[in-house]
């Protein structure tokens, strides 16, 4: 027993209380299914893989930041309260030295940091009883120890497995000198062995380009520089992450990838990491944001729809749809994909092997690249999906949406504009190359997205420019059509401009596309995406419904 017997008392009545809120602590732990274990600094620095160590001196430690022992883990949980009652005449006397006004006290801890997490040398009981005391902070001798993976204080004995392998992964490939800085752990663990093969392969073809071996370091700071970050990157900026807070961002890099390979491999063609991530993210009930809309900066991009989806329809004999479609890809380099939708009733096997001969011979003669498809499930939904692989989804409009509710509920092309991610164009009994463009503009974001694919035509190939501005006394409305006025000024495109009030829009569009020759009308899509949009009839319908040329329709 200490000399100052009530201090000592106190203490071992603190000692008690200590343990029994531990205990309840330690119970509803278990029910939670967490650990309270304190964490073994052998354990960890070895799968850590320790590489040196360095005395840091005396500092004040964040007593939180203590997460472990060298050689007291069974005796102390987690919060360093006691574990067994046997201990407590020591504990009582350590406790009685640390609070008697009649004792000089106690002499710093000794430990060992790892990261930002410490791990006690010698003064367990020091520490147990200064947070037993609700202290901040405790002075400490303190010996940094590197490892190929730095800790946090949050770190529990569970994440040991995936620390130790990201280790052994930068044991390996030395990833923690060459890249230094760069995190690159993954959740999934038993990808490294994937991650490290696409660094090989990327040094494997690296040297076929260059005609000579290249080392490893220099493979690797390529492969991070031109391939992982501008992937990354995409996936950071679609809200990708966000939406897969779970994984870390390398999990997410060997997702997209792979999702890529096996989707070029079936279609045939390169595929957009934007566009990968867009249809993952559909598979899996995602949301992302739209990274592939156009943009004022794409203007001076060499092609604009590259990649363009068509449904296909035993309904469509002349293939009005897939016509439509060749005379909107002015890339060479670029493919159609056709798409059909299996209803309930299917096609008989031969007529659906039918249309997919006569969709192929159709891109022969236009010497043309492509791929057919034949997919299950609901036409909308499927289209949309399908529609994220492409710059722009084609398809022949038999039937416009209708004015009464009931078939606006019901109407499939309202649902297809609503949830599409990319511009629509429909087509009825007449496929146009764009030559002469009407725009339909006002001051919402969807239509900003129709102008500047519109100005994009103009630039490029010449075509001439009809801006109708949906006239309101909205002083937006006036600001964005200064904006429309001055940004056609800057890339030198002359547009003839029209103001109209909505209620004059169905009366003399006809007329103007008949005087001005017009060969395809742009325009931005609904407003809502909800019941009200499907509710209400919109410029889009009235447009859909009198006009009978191409009309692209921009989400």
């Amino acid at each position: 027993m200490h000399e100052d017997r009530l201090a000592y008392r106190k203490a071992l009545d603190d000692f008690h209380r200590f343990r029994s809120k531990a205990a309840m602590e330690r119970f509803w732990a278990g029910i939670r299914g967490e650990s309270l274990d304190l964490l073994p600094f052998d354990k960890v620095s070895a799968k850590l893989r320790a590489v040196n160590q360095t005395e840091l001196g005396l500092q004040e430690v964040p007593l939180d930041a203590i997460i472990g022992s060298v050689n007291r883990t069974g005796d102390f949980d987690r919060n360093f309260a006691p574990l067994s009652a046997d201990d407590g005449m020591r504990w009582a006397n350590v406790k009685a030295a640390m609070t008697s006004p009649f004792t000089r006290g106690v002499p710093p801890i000794s430990l060992y940091k790892i990261g930002e997490a410490y791990f006690v040398l010698d003064g367990n009981h020091r520490v147990s009883i200064a947070k037993e005391m609700g202290l901040d902070t405790i002075e400490a001798y303190v010996t940094e120890v590197k490892t190929k993976v730095p800790l946090s204080s949050s770190f529990t004995l569970e994440e040991l497995v995936e620390k130790a392998a990201q280790a052994d992964f930068l044991e390996n490939t030395h990833l923690d000198r060459i890249l230094p800085g760069v995190d690159l752990s993954l959740k999934q663990i038993d990808n490294y062995p994937l991650l490290e093969e696409h660094i090989n392969v990327h040094r494997y073809y690296m040297g076929i380009e260059q005609n000579w071996e290249v080392d490893y370091e220099t493979a690797a700071r390529d492969w991070y520089e031109r391939v992982y970050l501008p992937v990354v990157n995409v996936i950071e900026s679609s809200g990708l992450h966000d939406e897969f807070a779970h994984l870390n961002p390398t999990d997410l890099y060997l997702l997209v990838l792979d999702k890529q390979h096996h989707l070029q491999e079936w279609l045939g063609t390169a595929l957009r990491t934007e566009k990968i991530v867009d249809y993952l993210a559909e598979q899996q009930g995602k949301q992302t944001r739209n990274t592939t809309l156009p943009a004022d900066n794409q203007v001076g991009d060499e092609f604009l729809f590259r990649d363009i989806l068509v449904a296909i329809s035993e309904q469509d004999e002349e293939q009005i749809a897939l016509t439509q479609a060749a005379l909107v890809n002015r890339n060479r380099e670029g493919n159609i994909l056709g798409i059909y939708v299996k209803p309930e009733h299917n096609l008989a096997k031969d007529e659906l092997n039918a249309l997919e001969a006569r969709f192929y011979e159709f891109l022969r003669e236009k010497e043309m690249r492509g791929k057919f498809i034949s997919v299950e499930g609901d036409p909308s939904r499927k289209l949309r999906e399908f529609s994220l692989l492409s710059d722009l989804l084609v398809l022949k409009l038999r039937f416009p949406p209708g004015e009464s509710v009931f078939d606006r509920i019901s109407s499939g092309i309202i649902g297809i504009l609503q949830s599409s991610r990319r511009p629509v164009l429909f087509v009825k009994d007449n496929s146009q190359a764009v030559t002469n463009i009407l725009l339909i503009y006002d001051e919402r974001e969807r239509s900003k997205d129709a102008f500047f694919v519109a100005a994009y035509y103009a630039t490029r190939y010449g075509c001439p420019l009809v801006l109708v501005n949906i006239h309101k006394t909205d002083p937006a409305n006036q600001e964005s059509l200064i904006f429309a006025q001055e940004y056609l000024r800057s890339v030198q495109v002359e547009a003839k401009l029209i103001e109209l009030d909505e209620e004059e829009l169905a009366e003399q569009l006809p007329t103007l596309i008949e005087e001005h020759q017009i060969s395809t009308v742009m325009m931005g899509g609904y407003e809502s995406r909800g019941l009200l949009g499907r509710l209400i009839a919109s410029n889009v319908d009235r447009v859909l419904e009198i006009v009978d040329i191409p009309v692209m329709v921009f989400r």
